[in-house]
C-alpha cells in the first residue's frame, strides 16, 4: 500500500478543486432558490369502532387495530391524489391565495415519528409564512373531515340497513297478525303456530329497533387535529443549505473517483515516454493498435511492418544489441513479455521479416516450450524434434534437422517442438551450444521466448543473449517493475521495451530513446 502514497500525495489536488467548484455551484444554486419556510401541525390516530352493514341482525363492530399501525397507514393515505382533492375542494381559500393542489401534493408531507407513536406529523413548505400555515391546516383539518365523511357514510348506511331491516320485520308481523284474525275458531291449531311465528318476528324487530336507538346521531373519525399549526411556528426552510450539502458532497464524490482513477492510470504504463521516466529501460519503439493483424500473424506491410523496421533499426541505435553483426558473430536477441499474450511471437516474427528484406539471415528459435506455437506465425506444421529434441541430443547434434525453412526468404525457423513441463535445466545445460552454433551460420538470432514472470527460462536465457526486448501492453507499472527487477538482479543484458497495441494518438513514432539504469537522462535519437 505504500507504493501508492506518492501518487495519492501527488492527485490529492484533485479533490480539493472538485470539492472547491461543486461548493461554487452548490453556493450558485442555494442563492438562486427563493426564500421558503416551515411549519408543522400534529394528528393524533385513535382506535374507534366503525360501523359496518351485514347480514345478521346485531351491529358487531369491526376489529380494532392497534394506534400506531392506523397512524402508518394515515400517513400512506394522506399524500394520495384523492384526499389532496377532496382538501382543495372543501377549502376554497386555497384557490383565494393562488394554491393549487399540486402544491398539497408536492409541498406537504406527512410522517410518523417513529413506528411505535401514533402521532402524524404534516410540515408543510412554502414561498410565505401565511401559505405555509394554510397549506397544512388545510391538509390536517380536511384529512379529518375526509375520515369523519367516510365514518358518517358507514353511519348512514347502517341505519338504513336496520331500518329497512325494522320495516321488514314489522310488515312481517302485521302479515302473521292478519293471517291469526282469518280464523273465527280460537280452538284452530294454526293460531297457535302462527302465533308463535309472529312473536319471533316481533323479538327480532324490537332488536333492530333497540339497535337504531344506540346508534349516534352523528360521528366523528379516528384521527384528531391536537397542534394546528399557527403563524408563530414557522421557521424558515433549510432547503438551500441541502441543495449545498448534496452538490459539495456529489463534487466531493467525483473529485475521489478520478483522484482513484489517476492513481490506478499511475501505475499503468500509457504512453511511450512513461518508458524512461518510469523504469529507466530504452524506449525502442511502438506497435499501434491494427485489426489488421491478427493473433500469431506476421506484419509486412503496412504501418505495422514500418514501425517494425523502425523497432529493428533502433535496437542497434540504442544499444540493445551491438552496431555489427553478421555471421560467423551473429548476435542474438531475445523477445519476452511480462505476461503471455502480450503480442511478443508477432514481434519476433515481424521483427525477422523486415530483418530479412534487409538483407540479413535470421533464425527464430521458438524457446516457448510449455506451450510452443511460433510455427503457427509461419504456417508451418509442429516439427516434433524442434528445441525439444536438440536440447535432449546433447551439445546442439542434429541441427540441421531441426531448423525449418519458411516462407519468407531469408528466415529459418527452429520449432518448439514436444512441449516440455520443467525445461530450465534444459536450458541451461544444451541450449549455449546451440545459441554457439547458430551464431556462426545466420546474423541474428531471434528468440521468442516464455514470459518473464512465468518461470525462470526467460530470466536463464536473458544470460545467453546480447540484448533482450520486452513486449508490453498497458501493463501495470508493479508488474514492469518487478520484470526489470529480476533481469537487473541476474544479467547485465542490454534490455528495450516495446509498446504493443497502443492509439496512434499517445505515441511518437519518430525517435527512441536510450536511458540510464537511474533514469537521470534521457536521449531522444532521431529514426
Amino acid at each position: 500500500m505504500s507504493r501508492y502514497f506518492p501518487s495519492m500525495k501527488k492527485h490529492s489536488w484533485i479533490i480539493l478543486v472538485c470539492t472547491v467548484i461543486a461548493l461554487a455551484a452548490g453556493a450558485v444554486v442555494a442563492k438562486s432558490q427563493p426564500p421558503a419556510y416551515t411549519v408543522n401541525s400534529t394528528l393524533l390516530a385513535t382506535s374507534l369502532p366503525s360501523f359496518a352493514p351485514g347480514a345478521n341482525t346485531e351491529v358487531t363492530p369491526a376489529s380494532k387495530t392497534s394506534t400506531a399501525s392506523q397512524a402508518i397507514n394515515d400517513v400512506a393515505e394522506i399524500g394520495t391524489r384523492s384526499v389532496m382533492s377532496f382538501v382543495y375542494q372543501s377549502n376554497p381559500a386555497l384557490k383565494t391565495h393562488g394554491l393549487t393542489m399540486d402544491d398539497l401534493l408536492i409541498n406537504v408531507t406527512a410522517m410518523n415519528p417513529s413506528p411505535t407513536s401514533s402521532t402524524i406529523l404534516l410540515t408543510a413548505t412554502a414561498r410565505k409564512p401565511a401559505n405555509a400555515v394554510l397549506l397544512v391546516n388545510a391538509v390536517a383539518n380536511g384529512y379529518v373531515a375526509y375520515k369523519t365523511g367516510q365514518t358518517q357514510d358507514q353511519l348512514i348506511l347502517q341505519r338504513t340497513y336496520l331500518q329497512n331491516l325494522y320495516n321488514q320485520y314489522q310488515a312481517q308481523s302485521a302479515q302473521l297478525e292478519k293471517q291469526i284474525l282469518s280464523y273465527n275458531n280460537s280452538s284452530d291449531p294454526h293460531i297457535a303456530l302462527l302465533t308463535t311465528d309472529r312473536n319471533a318476528v316481533i323479538t327480532s324487530m324490537n332488536s333492530t329497533q333497540a339497535q337504531l336507538l344506540q346508534l349516534p346521531s352523528s360521528v366523528h373519525a379516528d384521527v384528531f387535529v391536537i397542534e394546528p399549526a399557527k403563524i408563530k411556528d414557522v421557521t424558515p426552510s433549510y432547503k438551500a443549505l441541502l441543495y449545498l450539502g448534496v452538490i459539495a458532497a456529489s463534487g466531493l464524490l467525483i473529485g475521489l473517483l478520478i483522484w482513484l482513477l489517476m492513481i490506478y492510470l499511475d501505475y499503468r504504463l500509457q504512453t511511450d515516454d512513461q518508458v524512461p521516466e518510469k523504469f529507466g529501460l530504452n524506449y525502442l519503439g511502438t506497435l499501434s493498435k491494427d485489426k489488421e493483424i491478427q493473433p500469431g500473424s506476421i506484419p509486412t506491410a503496412g504501418l505495422a511492418a514500418q514501425q517494425l523496421a523502425d523497432i529493428s533499426v533502433n535496437l542497434r541505435l540504442t544499444g540493445v544489441l551491438p552496431d555489427s553483426w553478421r555471421a560467423p558473430k551473429g548476435a542474438v536477441l531475445l523477445i519476452s513479455s511480462v505476461q503471455p499474450e502480450e503480442g511478443k511471437t508477432t514481434v519476433a516474427t515481424g521483427l525477422a521479416a523486415v530483418t530479412a528484406r534487409a538483407g540479413r539471415s535470421v533464425l527464430v528459435i521458438d524457446a516457448n516450450l510449455r506451450q510452443p506455437a511460433t510455427h503457427l506465425a509461419f504456417g508451418l506444421a509442429p516439427n516434433d524434434f524442434g528445441l525439444s529434441g536438440l536440447l535432449r541430443a546433447n551439445s546442439g547434434q542434429n541441427l540441421d534437422a531441426a531448423v525449418q525453412r519458411t516462407n519468407i526468404p531469408g528466415v529459418w525457423l527452429i520449432a518448439g517442438g514436444t512441449a516440455i513441463d520443467n525445461p530450465t535445466t534444459l536450458l541451461e545445460e544444451s541450449m549455449p551450444a546451440i545459441l554457439a552454433q547458430v551464431r556462426k551460420k545466420t546474423d541474428l538470432v531471434i528468440i521468442d521466448g516464455p514470459p518473464l514472470l512465468g518461470g525462470a527460462e526467460a530470466s536463464l536465457l536473458a544470460t545467453m543473449s546480447d540484448g533482450v526486448a520486452m513486449v508490453v501492453g498497458h501493463e501495470k507499472v508493479a508488474l514492469l517493475l518487478k520484470a526489470r527487477t529480476i533481469l537487473r538482479s541476474l544479467t547485465d543484458t542490454p534490455l528495450g521495451v516495446i509498446m504493443n497495441r497502443v492509439s496512434t494518438r499517445k505515441h511518437n513514432p519518430y525517435y527512441a530513446m536510450t536511458c540510464s539504469d537511474d533514469a537521470a537522462t534521457e536521449d531522444l535519437l532521431p529514426v
